[in-house]
């Protein structure tokens, strides 16, 4: 395998994030799965995840929505293309 700079530039901010900001992980979490529930399931709110692992701090999906809302785009054009999930 041959490595470029750019491939250990993103492996370092990779770490800079994990060692740096250790405790954004549990929202961020949050968000990704919210942003999945939203792209995937759509308005079957009965297949969402939080339903079944609600946490124990309230949280509001608007960046989810957000995400969701301007990735739309992408996910369709992936969808009408076959391509994996």
């Amino acid at each position: 395998m041959n490595f470029s700079g750019l491939d250990f530039l993103l492996v370092a901010i990779a770490i800079v994030y994990v060692v740096a900001i250790p405790f954004t992980k549990v929202e961020e979490s949050f968000n990704l799965q919210a942003t999945h529930d939203l792209v995937s399931h759509r308005l079957d709110l009965l297949k969402y995840d939080h339903l079944e692992f609600p946490g124990v701090v309230p949280r509001t999906f608007w960046g989810a929505l957000l995400l969701s809302v301007l990735s739309s785009p992408a996910v369709l054009v992936l969808h009408l293309i076959k391509a994996p999930k």
